[in-house]
């Protein structure tokens, strides 16, 4: 699997094509276009170079809102990055559980 560094000498401009397009399929939801995001960053880092997160940025497609959550998305630690991981992650359901047994011990 290629790093960022691999692609220092060259942009790669599939990702930002598919990105365009993701950021014109999601106008007006950010729920579309965090789950566009998610593909490309996780817990292991992204795999895009900071010449081609500046390449998007300066797109005329994206919104301010898309071009704005793209900057912190791949901003270490920043809220945005945290919420986009997270929706790589299972969900926690020990309060489901919770609740459901409340339920259950309520109808007997």
């Amino acid at each position: 699997m290629k790093k960022a560094n691999d692609y220092d000498s060259e942009i790669n401009m599939d990702w930002i094509n598919y990105m365009i397009m993701a950021a014109q399929h999601s106008k007006g939801n950010a729920s579309h276009w965090f789950r566009y995001l998610r593909k490309d960053i996780n817990n292991y880092g992204e795999l895009f170079a900071k010449k081609e997160i500046d390449a998007l940025f300066g797109n005329e497609n994206l919104t301010l809102f898309q071009r704005v959550s793209l900057r912190t998305a791949f901003e270490e630690g920043s809220p945005t990055r945290q919420h986009i991981i997270g929706l790589n992650s299972p969900a926690k359901t020990n309060m489901l559980s919770a609740i459901k047994a409340r339920l259950e011990a309520a109808k007997a």
